[in-house]
């Protein structure tokens, strides 16, 4: 047991080690260096996959989909499952993230890592928006004022929007930044009336032994479905990814170079949400 435990120590300790000394490029890949992402994401999810990956210039009568998030990165690490699914099937996807993810002085690298992360998936960088607003700054002691997150998602929200998708009250991490988002949009629901805006859905917070149970947790998201609830059918949604899926969002979130520190790489292995998305509405 306790070589087990000194192995795990320094294998930890190599990884912690490995990333400090990797510099994150402060640029967007080449056009050659996409070229061999996508004949990956044609290995691994399919002719036609990669056909609707490489559409550029999407259909604008396909839905489109919008996620809020708060910080770069949000979207790899909680929201893949869904954001795959949508783009396999050729709809539009546009990422709202609220801030830089300036809280170690690295927002301007994040904002670069957020665009070659989710080109990958398919989304193109004119669909990425990132803020770098004074009241919305990355830090896990200030609760952001909903009425800071509502009028600033406000002028994000168009009628071609199909459905918003973002984080619950309890933020999945449990990070106030995270928690203030769903507060926002929820203000902005209350505000505006739930008419007036399209479907709101957010991604569902699991225990801390479901969170980390990755693939495993399938068993119990099937279940809630199975299980009779007050819920129509539109209400609800459930992504999982394959195994190809998972390869690919876990190589997605290495673009994220300058956040690949040692819990992390522990977090892309066993998170169930780089494989499973449960998502709920909570707007009529």
């Amino acid at each position: 047991m306790a070589l087990i435990s000194a192995l795990i120590y320094l294998i930890i300790i190599i990884f912690k080690f490995k990333t400090r000394l990797i510099p994150p490029p402060l640029r967007l890949k080449t056009e050659s260096e996409y070229q061999k992402d996508l004949e990956l994401v044609k290995k691994h999810l399919g002719e036609d996959a990669s056909m609707n990956l490489q559409n550029v210039k999407e259909n604008p009568n396909l839905k489109q989909y919008l996620f809020i998030t708060a910080h770069p990165d949000d979207e790899i690490m909680f929201f893949a499952p869904t954001i795959i699914g949508l783009r396999k099937q050729g709809f539009k996807v546009k990422i709202l993230c609220l801030s830089t993810g300036n809280y170690d002085k690295k927002g301007e690298i994040r904002e670069v890592e957020i665009k070659n992360c989710v080109k990958l998936l398919g989304v193109t960088e004119e669909n990425v928006t990132v803020l770098d607003h004074p009241g919305l700054q990355d830090n896990p002691d200030q609760f952001w004022y909903p009425t800071a997150v509502s009028k600033v998602i406000s002028e994000h929200i168009k009628p071609d929007i199909t459905a918003i998708i973002t984080f619950d009250r309890m933020g999945i991490s449990g990070h106030v930044n995270h928690r203030s988002v769903y507060e926002g949009v929820k203000y902005y629901i209350n505000k505006n009336g739930s008419k007036a805006m399209p479907p709101v859905f957010t991604l569902k917070t699991v225990s801390l032994l479901r969170k980390y149970s990755s693939i495993f947790d399938t068993i119990f998201s099937l279940n809630a479905f199975l299980t009779p609830h007050a819920y129509t059918i539109g209400d609800r949604a459930l992504f999982v990814s394959g195994l190809d899926e998972i390869y690919l969002a876990q190589k997605a979130m290495r673009q994220h170079k300058s956040q690949m520190v040692w819990f992390r790489w522990l977090y892309i292995l066993f998170s169930r949400y780089m494989a499973i998305n449960e998502l709920t509405r909570i707007n009529n």
